[in-house]
């Protein structure tokens, strides 16, 4: 049996105070908040650089207000995630301020979560630690499901003996019905928390729960945020369940947050673990998802997880890299790819299918083939899960009449309405480096400007493509004919704060639309603008504003469209020494694989 924490009592709980020491949220900031950020389903078009430049001062204040009881969670951008056919969640994107102070509080309560886990088959985020899967099936592992069957319950799910079932369930609606009353008791039993810093944590938390028009809080619904504060909270909620997997299974279970998946050797073994387990979820208010519940054999395992495929999958993308890498041709490769595909795609759809087709697409970007695109628009409309492989994909295979016909289509269809599709698809036209006379580059345009009055987010959208793609002045006219839309909205502000670099040339333009965010109080765009002029004046840049703005030292895929406003507003200063601005625009150029950024910032009159 594995070993099981215990709580060590006697280690020393930070104060409240300390919790939030400007330090320590610097250090919350650069190890997790500031990636985090990155990873938003919604990008920052200017990559939060005002809060990362200025972060010392703010979080001193932060650490002031809190400590005198004054800290106010600021607004935060909401956004509609689907699920499956048509069902969605809310998802909130904080500021950045607010992802600090909440992932302070978590790591400062991290190590007593820590050691009262019971067990070290359960994870919350791959940012720490991960279970394997079925994607990790590889030449090591023999052919025949009869010999696999138990390699793949010993290294994949690390099960300390052969079942001859495994389980797998998960947990229904998880985070949205958490009790918060509940998950503070739960909390509390674990160590000695401050009764302050639960208090702090829960003020936290109840702020960023979606609560539509203006109903009072309902006391449940952690809110999902995209990077580990709140999973930390949601896993450490299941691990009385832990326990009891533990022992009923001797720990040859796994968990994945609310994924669950164990080893028995008689059916009616499963049933007995899975009603005491429902019963003691009951306790927490939450219920076994039965929708997804599964007890399988070896035969319905073969089916369900699809090992030979996930196997070939892994064969094949280590060995196109590798022959990538040498120089080498991977033609027959890819032949060998699209039978397996061809023959793939006619098998009945069931178990992970979907998982094994976003490989196939991972795959196919690899080896750049567009044998895949005829899928694409069926795909795009009816799979959700799929969409971010389909769009890592239309990225890697670059521009294309078919590849923007599918993302167009779909980006002016009822079926793409979830704030994440929308800006994945804006996304993938951003990315793709198109030549500054290319005539795509108008239907780009018209594409953003056709579709922005949807939703804040098809405004989002439209902002990326028309502040790469269109001219000063189609910026301009797009940024003032949507100003009902921004206008109110901190995240809009702040988005087209961020684009004003490049509609400086168009007489007295930027100052009404500075005086339309002052007017209307939009703090964080007026910091955002405040973080651009202040780059221009320091002459020459610190070291650590050049290498951000040159996107580092090392090769990248993508240059950013955030850098190159920000690179674009400090060439165009006329008050910089002109050498400098000349040798300074030359050191960047050099450094941008894009051939519009590079034509663009080439065309600034330096003299």
């Amino acid at each position: 049996m594995r070993r099981v924490n215990t709580p060590r009592l006697n280690d020393r709980i930070l104060t409240f105070e300390e919790c939030f020491e400007a330090r320590k949220m610097e250090t919350a900031w650069k190890k997790y908040v500031k990636e985090g950020m990155r990873g938003q389903a919604l990008l920052d078009l200017h990559d939060y650089f005002d809060f990362h430049r200025h972060k010392t001062q703010i979080l001193r204040s932060i650490s002031n207000q809190i400590s005198e009881g004054m800290y106010r969670p600021k607004s935060y951008y909401e956004i509609v995630v689907e699920k499956k056919l048509g069902v969605s969640r809310h998802q909130l994107i904080p500021s950045p301020e607010d992802a600090v102070v909440l992932q302070s509080i978590v790591e400062s309560i991290s190590p007593i979560i820590s050691n009262a886990q019971p067990s070290d088959r359960a994870y919350y985020s791959r940012s720490h630690a991960a279970p394997k899967s079925e994607a990790d099936i590889d030449e090591t592992f023999p052919y025949a499901w009869w010999e696999l069957w138990p390699r793949f319950q010993e290294q994949i799910y690390e099960f300390t003996r052969t079942f001859d079932y495994v389980v797998i369930t998960d947990i229904s609606n998880y985070f949205d019905n958490i009790i918060f009353r509940q998950l503070r008791n739960v909390l509390a039993s674990y160590g000695k928390i401050e009764e302050t810093l639960l208090d702090f944590l829960f003020y936290i938390v109840e702020a960023f729960v979606w609560r539509p028009d203006y109903l009072p809080l309902s006391g449940m619904g952690l809110p999902q945020l995209n990077y580990d504060a709140p999973r930390l909270l949601g896993h450490s909620f299941l691990f009385e369940i832990d326990k009891y997997l533990h022992e009923k299974t001797n720990g040859n279970f796994v968990r994945w947050m609310d994924d669950i998946d164990f080893g028995v050797d008689h059916i009616h073994e499963a049933k007995e673990i899975l009603r005491g387990l429902d019963e003691l979820l009951l306790t927490r208010g939450i219920r076994l998802n039965m929708g997804k519940t599964k007890v399988l054999n070896m035969a319905e395992a073969e089916k369900y997880f699809i090992p030979n495929e996930n196997r070939y999958i892994t064969i094949m993308s280590n060995r196109v890299k590798r022959l990538i890498e040498t120089g080498n041709s991977i033609d027959d490769e890819k032949r060998r790819i699209r039978r397996r595909f061809r023959d793939f795609n006619k098998k009945q759809k069931v178990g992970r299918w979907d998982k094994i087709l976003g490989r196939y697409f991972s795959l196919s970007s690899i080896t750049n083939d567009n044998f895949l695109q005829k899928l694409v628009p069926d795909l795009l409309c009816n799979q959700p899960g799929l969409r971010n492989q389909i769009f890592r994909y239309y990225k890697r295979l670059g521009p294309g009449k078919k590849s923007f016909q599918h993302l167009s289509e779909f980006l002016r269809s009822q079926d793409c309405f979830d704030d994440p599709s929308i800006f994945g698809v804006a996304k993938v036209l951003v990315d793709w480096k198109l030549t500054p006379g290319h005539s795509m580059r108008r239907e780009f345009v018209h594409l953003a400007q056709s579709t922005a009055g949807k939703s804040a987010t098809n405004f989002i959208a439209g902002l990326w493509i028309i502040a790469k793609y269109g001219s000063s002045q189609e910026l301009a006219s797009y940024i003032n004919r949507y100003s009902n839309i921004w206008k109110n909205s901190s995240f809009l502000s702040r988005q087209v704060a961020a684009v004003l670099p490049r509609i400086k040339s168009i007489v007295g333009q930027y100052d009404i639309f500075k005086k339309t965010i002052s007017d209307c109080g939009q703090l964080d765009a007026l910091r955002v603008l405040d973080n651009l002029n202040e780059l221009c004046s320091n002459q020459p840049l610190s070291s650590a504003d050049k290498l951000f703005i040159l996107h580092g030292q090392t090769d990248y895929e993508v240059y950013p469209l955030s850098k190159y406003l920000i690179a674009y507003q400090i060439l165009s200063f006329e008050n910089l020494d002109q050498t400098y601005r000349q040798d300074l625009r030359n050191e960047i150029v050099a450094r941008i694989n894009d051939p519009i950024y590079r034509s663009e910032l080439n065309k600034i009159l330096i003299q």
